[in-house]
């Protein structure tokens, strides 16, 4: 063969195999089930976007069974998520540029009041890549603190290391299904990757007591939505609807996206999915005005002053498919702000239904599990001023 369309062949070669060990992902030892990998997972700056203002974060919720040492049994539904976001804006006197990064979760025991925490921090723009890895094939995330941290990706897992008051969440998620995309440019640009259903496995500790999980099941996904035009990306939209139930053989997942002119019950974006959770595979895709969304029961919350509105009910429905949720057990997060205290971000009611939430597909009727986000922009609550 002649030498030059050797050279030719083994120089891409080369670079393939050196992109690939680059792409070693830190800690992860437990095989997954997809095939490749996806530098969707890692992290981005809001020049990626050419944004004024970025935010993404990782998503895990869990609904796990728990034994003790002793023998004892609890219940425990969780979410987690962990959060970066860039802009230009992001500096202070000395015009030291920043990275934001936020943590917050909900917990839901069995039987027991909810609880949550939200901890924002802000990081040297030059020293982010200490905590977040960005443009490689997996999570790589650790809150500063260095007790809270998220990592690995689809092929081998997700682990999620997290310490805060009286929990510590030691856990690997398997996702056992495919992976699915949300995305819109209208009201607000954003793009979420989802691995719809999974497995967890690890341990969990309580009030300094630990317990094996013998039973989970979980989801997770990656968001990223950003704005071109406005200071925040809040200002251009409502809010949003998310759920996610899963019954014994079914799956669901619902985005809305209200823009500011949907109030509270319009959708400029919707779109549910059904998936198979014996073997992952996507069912069938609904979106636009093929979902209808009816909310029921609708509470006036009191937030810095001023009222806003959410559903302690949800039916959502498409061709063929039903389903319905309670806001049951709700936690309520309002504690977004720039460092100098201005109004940012969102209201968000993220509920946990533990069963008699109901998938009907073609007749067949199953209950099942279920969280349900309701949020809601602070743009909407300060614009009126």
């Amino acid at each position: 063969m002649d030498q030059k369309y050797l050279r030719i062949i083994i120089l891409p070669l080369l670079l393939v195999c050196l992109a690939g060990v680059s792409g070693a992902e830190p800690g992860s030892k437990t095989p997954g089930n997809a095939a490749v990998m996806d530098y969707t997972e890692g992290g981005h700056y809001d020049t990626d976007f050419t944004a004024s203002f970025m935010s993404e974060w990782w998503y895990q919720n869990g609904d796990v069974r728990l034994v003790g040492k002793d023998g004892e049994k609890r219940r425990l539904a969780f979410f987690v998520t962990l959060v970066h976001q860039e802009s230009p804006s992001f500096f202070n006197v000395s015009d030291e540029q920043f990275s934001n990064m936020v943590t917050f979760y909900g917990l839901y025991p069995d039987g027991e009041d909810t609880s949550d925490n939200y901890t924002m921090y802000f990081v040297e723009r030059d020293n982010i890549t200490n905590y977040i890895g960005f443009h490689v094939p997996y999570i790589d995330f650790t809150y500063p603190e260095g007790l809270r941290s998220f990592y690995g990706s689809a092929r081998k897992g997700y682990r999620l290391d997290y310490a805060y008051d009286n929990v510590q969440l030691d856990l690997l998620f398997k996702p056992l299904a495919e992976k699915t995309i949300d995305s819109a440019t209208e009201p607000v640009n954003f793009t979420t990757y989802e691995y719809a259903y999974g497995k967890l496995e690890g341990s969990v500790v309580l009030d300094g007591k630990r317990y094996d999980v013998t039973q989970a099941d979980g989801y997770f996904d990656h968001m990223t939505p950003y704005t071109n035009n406005q200071p925040v990306w809040e200002m251009e939209m409502h809010g949003w609807s998310w759920s996610e139930l899963t019954t014994d053989s079914y799956q669901t997942v619902f985005y809305g996206v209200r823009g500011p002119e949907d109030g509270y019950d319009d959708y400029t974006y919707k779109h549910l999915t059904l998936i198979n959770k014996h073997t992952g595979k996507v069912i069938a895709e609904y979106s636009g005005n093929e979902v209808s969304v009816n909310q029921d029961g609708r509470e006036a919350v009191t937030i810095n002053g001023h009222d806003v509105e959410r559903p302690s009910s949800v039916q959502i429905s498409a061709p063929d498919l039903d389903i319905s949720i309670n806001a049951q057990s709700v936690v309520q997060l309002d504690k977004s702000s720039l460092p100098g205290g201005e109004p940012l971000g969102f209201v968000d009611f993220m509920a946990f239904q533990p069963d008699e939430a109901t998938i009907e597909y073609k007749g067949d009727l199953e209950q099942g599990s279920a969280f349900y986000e309701y949020m809601v922009t602070d743009w909407v609550i300060f614009s009126s001023e």
